[in-house]
């Protein structure tokens, strides 16, 4: 079980990397995470709910995540991301995992804000243009750092 967690962990990894170098999540790892996810299942990785749970909350994720794409407040590789990662939870814990995602990604506006004003204090001058809000962030890394602790917080 410790080689599904580390390939867990690296999928959402190369996934952050991805989206904090490029604004981009390639397919290819939410298809990995969902790939594994049926793979641990025949393994017997301990899933404490029945596979309807993880169904549905994958269902949910997705749907709520393109209702949040349609508005333009969500990135198209981040419902992706995130609804294969939320098929690794039963729906119970549902608001868990939205709970330390979204305190990841507080975290990572945060340390983007900090960032960007250090960048543009030291940085050169044509750098101070333009503000904060007009950046993106690559809430891909949150995603990641709340799927990695959600993880380790239910199967450990």
């Amino acid at each position: 079980m410790i080689a599904i967690k580390a390939a867990f962990v690296t999928i959402l990894a190369f996934a952050a990397w991805s989206d904090a170098r490029r604004f981009l999540i390639p397919n290819i790892y939410s298809l990995l995470l969902l790939l594994l996810g049926a793979l641990a299942w025949v393994a017997g990785f301990p899933f404490a709910a029945p596979l309807w749970s993880h169904a549905a909350h994958f269902v949910l994720a997705l749907g709520l995540g393109m209702l949040l794409f349609h508005f333009g407040w969500f990135g198209g590789g981040d419902v992706k991301l995130y609804a294969a990662l939320a098929s690794w939870f039963p729906l119970s814990s549902g608001l868990f995992l939205l709970l330390t995602v979204s305190l990841s990604g507080a975290a990572v506006v945060l340390l983007s804000i900090v960032f960007h004003q250090i960048r543009a204090f030291y940085g050169p001058a044509e750098r101070k243009k333009g503000s904060f809000m007009t950046r993106r962030i690559a809430y891909g890394l949150a995603i990641a750092a709340g799927g990695v602790f959600s993880m380790l917080w239910r199967y450990s």
